[in-house]
C-alpha cells in the first residue's frame, strides 16, 4: 500500500515538476492550508462537511491539512497541458492520507482530455451556494476517471452562435469499498443553449450515469465488462445470457441521471439563472412521469457597479416524494424478467448495486439524500426541502451563509432493496414486501455562516483566514453546533 502511494505521489510531482520548470510555462500555483473543526457532538455539523469534495469527516471534531500544487504550460498556439495535485491528511476515526485531486489535462481546438481525480459536477447549477446537483455534486471525493469533452459552450455551425452545445463523456472507477467490488462508472452529459448574444438564453440537457461491471457480488452473479457490454451500457440496451437477472431483459447496469432545463438572463447590473433538474432512474421518468420530482433553483448575481453589499443570492426547492408512485403488483402484465412488481424509482438505490449512488460512503448527488451507515444504499430519498444561500461583503471579508430546512420521509418499502435502516428512523412498516405504512417524517434544520479574509505578510506570500459556524437540529443529520478555523497560505 505504501509503495503504491509513493509511486503515485512521485509520478504526479514528476509531471508537475516538468511543467513548473518548462521554458514555455505560463502559470502555476502552490498553496497549503490547515483546518480545525470543533463540534459539540460526535457528528460534524452538516454544512461543515457536506459539499466539500469529501475533505472533512462526518464524525465530529477533527483536524485536516492539505497541500495543493497546479501548473499549466502552453505547448503551442493550439495546445496547452496542465496538471494538479491536492494532498490531504486527516487523522481520526475516518483518517486518510490521499490525493483528493491528481490529474493531467490536455486542451486543444476547443476540446480537452483529462485523466485522474478532479473536481467534476453536473448538470448545471450554482456550485458555491446550491444544496447540490441531483447528478454529481461536490459532496463526495472526486471519482478517478478519463474524460473527453468540450471546454466551453461551442457554437453550432451555420447558427452564427445562436445555438451552442457543451458536453463530455467519461469512464470512471468506483473502487472496491462497496457491496460489489470494482464497479465501473459511465457518464455522458450534453446541453444545448439557444440565444447567442441576446440577454436571455435558454438551455436544456441531460446527464446520464451508469454503474456497471464489478466483481465479488455476494450472489455470485457474473458481471462481464466486454466492449459489447460497454456499448449496451452506452445506448441503454439489455445484456446477454452472461449478464445477471433482469439486466438480460431490461437494461445492463444501473442507469440514473437528470434532465436539466433553465434560462440565464445577463444584464449589465445583474445575472439571473433559473433552473430545474428532473431525476430519473428508469425509462418512465425519461418521459417525465414524475415531473413533480425536481430540484428547482433561482440564483441572482449582482455586479460591482450596483454597489450592493450582496454578491449572490440563491433559493432552491427540492421535492422527491413521488418517484413514479408506490411499488405495486404488475397484475396480469406479461413477465419481462422484472418480477411481480412495478413503479417506485427509489432514487439512488439499486437491487444489484446495493451501495447505491454513493462513493466512499458519501452520496454522489445531492447530500440531503442520506446514505445508510452499512454502505447499503440511501436510507432517505423522499425529501421536501427549502434551501437559501447568500454571499455578501463586509470590508475585506467575504461572508457566505447557508440555511436549509428539510422534511424527510425515508424511502418506500421495496422488494428489490430491503430495509437498510429506514424503519427505525422513520417508523416505517412494510406490509406484503412493498406496502409502506406508519411513516413518521423527520424535520431537519441546518445553518452555516462563514467568512474568509486576507492577512497580508509580504509580497510573495498571501495568507487568508477562514472562520465558520454551523448549527443543526433534527434526527436525520443530528443536533449539534460546530466551528471551523482555517488558515491558507498561497506560496506561489
Amino acid at each position: 500500500m505504501i509503495c503504491r502511494f509513493t509511486s503515485k505521489f512521485s509520478l504526479l510531482f514528476l509531471i508537475l515538476g516538468t511543467l513548473l520548470s518548462g521554458e514555455l510555462y505560463a502559470q502555476y500555483s502552490v498553496s497549503s492550508e490547515s483546518n480545525v473543526i470543533l463540534s459539540s457532538e460526535s457528528n460534524t455539523p452538516f454544512w461543515l462537511q457536506a459539499n466539500r469534495h469529501g475533505t472533512f469527516a462526518r464524525d465530529g471534531s477533527q483536524w485536516m491539512s492539505r497541500f495543493q500544487v497546479a501548473g499549466r504550460e502552453e505547448l503551442s498556439e493550439s495546445f496547452t497541458i496542465s496538471a494538479g495535485a491536492d494532498l490531504i491528511a486527516r487523522p481520526g476515526s475516518e483518517s486518510t492520507l490521499n490525493f483528493n485531486q491528481g490529474y493531467l489535462r490536455l486542451e486543444g481546438y476547443g476540446f480537452h482530455l483529462m485523466g485522474g481525480r478532479f473536481h467534476n459536477t453536473s448538470p448545471t447549477h450554482n456550485e458555491e451556494l446550491s444544496s447540490g446537483s441531483l447528478g454529481i455534486s461536490r459532496n463526495a471525493s472526486p471519482i478517478p476517471q478519463i474524460r473527453i469533452g468540450l471546454n466551453e459552450w461551442t457554437a453550432v455551425p451555420l447558427t452564427r452562435g445562436f445555438a451552442q452545445v457543451k458536453g463530455h463523456l467519461s469512464h470512471g472507477w468506483l473502487g472496491s469499498r462497496r457491496y460489489t467490488d470494482d464497479v465501473l462508472l459511465h457518464e455522458k452529459v450534453f446541453h444545448l443553449r439557444l440565444g447567442g448574444d441576446f440577454p436571455l438564453n435558454v438551455y436544456g440537457g441531460i446527464a446520464h450515469y451508469v454503474k456497471w461491471g464489478g466483481n465479488n457480488h455476494p450472489s455470485g452473479a457474473e458481471t462481464p465488462v466486454r466492449f459489447s457490454d460497454y456499448l449496451n451500457v452506452f445506448f441503454g440496451r439489455p445484456g446477454d445470457e452472461r449478464t445477471p437477472g433482469p439486466q438480460q431483459m431490461h437494461t445492463l447496469g444501473d442507469h440514473l441521471g437528470a434532465w436539466d432545463l433553465g434560462f440565464i438572463l445577463e444584464r449589465d447590473d445583474y445575472d439571473i439563472h433559473l433552473y430545474r433538474q428532473f431525476p430519473f432512474e428508469d425509462g418512465s421518468n425519461l418521459k417525465f412521469k414524475s415531473y413533480m420530482d425536481a430540484l428547482t433553483g433561482l440564483s441572482v448575481t449582482f455586479s460591482e457597479s450596483m454597489n450592493l453589499p450582496i454578491e449572490q443570492i440563491l433559493y432552491e426547492f427540492l421535492y422527491t416524494k413521488y418517484q413514479a408512485g408506490p411499488r405495486e403488483s404488475r397484475g396480469d402484465m406479461v413477465d419481462d424478467g422484472r418480477g411481480p412488481y412495478r413503479y417506485n424509482e427509489n432514487y439512488y438505490n439499486h437491487h444489484f448495486y446495493r451501495s447505491g449512488w454513493v462513493y466512499n460512503r458519501r452520496t454522489i448527488g445531492n447530500p440531503l439524500f442520506t446514505p445508510a451507515e452499512e454502505n447499503l444504499g440511501v436510507v432517505n430519498n423522499r425529501i421536501v426541502a427549502h434551501h437559501l444561500g447568500l454571499v455578501f461583503r463586509a470590508g475585506p471579508a467575504r461572508i457566505k451563509t447557508l440555511g436549509t430546512f428539510s422534511r424527510n420521509y425515508g424511502k418506500r418499502c421495496d422488494n428489490r432493496v430491503p430495509d437498510i435502516g429506514e424503519n427505525e428512523l422513520f417508523g416505517i412498516e412494510c406490509v406484503n414486501e412493498v406496502e409502506t405504512v406508519g411513516i413518521q417524517p423527520q424535520n431537519q434544520w441546518s445553518f452555516l455562516i462563514g467568512s474568509e479574509f486576507p492577512l497580508p505578510f509580504r509580497e510573495s506570500q498571501t495568507t487568508s483566514v477562514s472562520v465558520e459556524f454551523a448549527w443543526d437540529r433534527g434526527r436525520v443529520a443530528g443536533t449539534q453546533f460546530g466551528t471551523l478555523f482555517g488558515i491558507r497560505r498561497t506560496i506561489l
